[in-house]
């Protein structure tokens, strides 16, 4: 089994109306079947920052792959780890919070199979896992409270 530091999860956000939105994926059927004994759950953006890559880069990257424009992206001061068993890997994984600027979100029909803006109550009961909750409450406090730390603020 391998250490994997590398690791990133992204809480997309956007602002609608007087409300916060945060975007959940599901994860596909072909997924769940060839990965995780053809169990569905909701996730978030996530991926690995690459050889020469920087961190910037990298969460642009991932966040492009859905079609995802960021106003701005932010530390959100949570990290994790976790078994991935997936990769069989032990990772730890950086928390960020992006803002999307308005656009159509873009799925791979091999990953996910349904793409939803929640509220902060209904993503926090749709995510199963302790880091995704931590780290969304995380972003939330980012978010809803006093502005974030300008340092935090990598875009």
């Amino acid at each position: 089994m391998k250490l994997d530091p590398n690791v990133f999860d992204i809480w997309v956000f956007r602002r609608a109306r007087a409300e916060v939105e945060y975007l959940l994926l599901h994860t596909s059927q072909l997924k769940a079947d060839r990965y995780f004994n053809g169990g569905r759950f909701w996730q978030i953006p996530s991926d690995f920052v690459r050889d020469g890559e920087t961190m910037l880069a990298a969460l642009e990257r991932s966040l492009a792959r859905f079609g995802i424009d960021a106003a701005g992206i932010w530390a959100a001061e949570q990290s994790y780890t976790i078994y991935n068993r997936r990769f069989d890997a032990t990772q730890i994984i950086n928390v960020f919070a992006a803002e999307a600027r308005p656009g159509d979100i873009r799925l791979d029909p091999e990953e996910h199979g349904e793409a939803r803006w929640c509220s902060f109550d209904e993503a926090l009961a749709r995510v199963t896992y302790r880091g995704l909750k931590d780290g969304l409450r995380s972003t939330r406090e980012f978010i809803t409270g006093r502005a974030p730390p300008r340092e935090l603020q990598l875009r």
